[in-house]
């Protein structure tokens, strides 16, 4: 097959393409500037370069109209609702102009809920419509309502991403703060999230990419079954970083992101994935082997800035 994947030098359209491609699919990926150490990556992988913006179609229209799947793997921060939508019209023109059998998969993710009741939340659970991402789920009906010709789509909401490079894991973060010897925790010190190893989430693409029309229209939640607390997380993460002191809590930052829109627990259950995917986390959890991913981000740390 010939998939395209947008934010292909992000973290999960990264090891996305990169997992299709060793699945022996010709792979095209979404880059804005391909003098980039992380897109030139892409290419000693096997990875074919489609150089463009989302919100400038023409520059990847010719790509698309030749794919069988496309894969949306990112977040505009700038203007993501903007972002998805232009893509959305661009997939329903081209599926009109250049007619074949397409699967879409767009990718959000465990944070569009928002603070909810439920401890454990599933594909049924619906978003607090007062949270800052609740227009993602919102999005996920639209484009399952758009008469899109010989398109099937599936929604894949992935939980918080660790693992490899840590390209803009949180995690990653969290080591950072270690090496510097400061360490500031935001927000709600109770709240947890659900956690997904890259690799295992890398491996659920290739998965539904491969599947045929019994999983068109679903939504799929992906993650292990840890659920630790978020502060958990970060002491392990101090620690491997070799960090010794103590934790300043603080309350959230206006212009922090983490500590702002993902202040709550964000805990989620894969069981859908494993009946209808066969797909099954292969890394037990971040905090299991936090000393070796710890040495991985330590050792591809010039990858961060890409």
């Amino acid at each position: 097959m010939k998939v395209l994947v947008t934010g292909a030098t992000g973290y999960a359209g990264f090891y996305a393409a990169l997992a299709l491609r060793q699945a022996g699919h010709q792979v095209y990926g979404l880059v804005r500037d391909d003098s980039k150490p992380r897109a030139q990556d892409l290419q000693r992988q096997e990875v074919n370069l489609a150089i463009g913006d989302i919100k400038e179609p023409d520059s990847y229209r010719k790509v698309l109209e030749n794919s069988d799947v496309l894969i949306h793997a990112m977040m505009d921060f700038k203007d993501p609702q903007g972002a998805d939508l232009t893509l959305f019209e661009t997939l329903r023109q081209v599926a009109e102009s250049s007619p074949r059998n397409r699967l879409f998969i767009y990718t959000t993710g465990c944070s569009i809920y928002g603070k909810r009741p439920e401890r454990v939340m599933d594909e049924t659970t619906p978003a607090n419509p007062e949270h800052k991402l609740a227009f993602r789920m919102e999005f996920e009906q639209e484009l399952f309502a758009m008469p899109i010709p010989q398109c099937r789509k599936v929604v894949l909401r992935p939980g918080f991403m660790y693992g490899l490079d840590g390209h803009s894991s949180v995690s990653g973060t969290w080591f950072k703060m270690g090496e510097q010897g400061k360490a500031i925790y935001r927000g709600d010190p109770e709240k947890g999230w659900s956690w997904i190893h890259i690799s295992d989430l890398a491996e659920a693409y290739v998965r539904v990419a491969e599947s045929g029309a019994a999983i068109d229209g679903e939504v799929f939640c992906l993650a292990d079954e840890q659920r630790p607390k978020c502060v958990e997380v970060m002491k392990a993460c101090l620690q491997a970083a070799g960090y010794t002191g103590e934790i300043e809590f603080a309350p959230p930052q206006e212009d922090d992101i983490t500590s702002t829109w993902f202040n709550q627990n964000e805990f989620i259950t894969s069981r859908k994935a494993y009946r209808l995917l066969g797909w099954v986390p292969r890394h037990t959890g971040i905090i299991d082997e936090i000393e070796t991913y710890y040495g991985s981000w330590k050792a591809q740390k010039s990858n961060h800035k890409e």
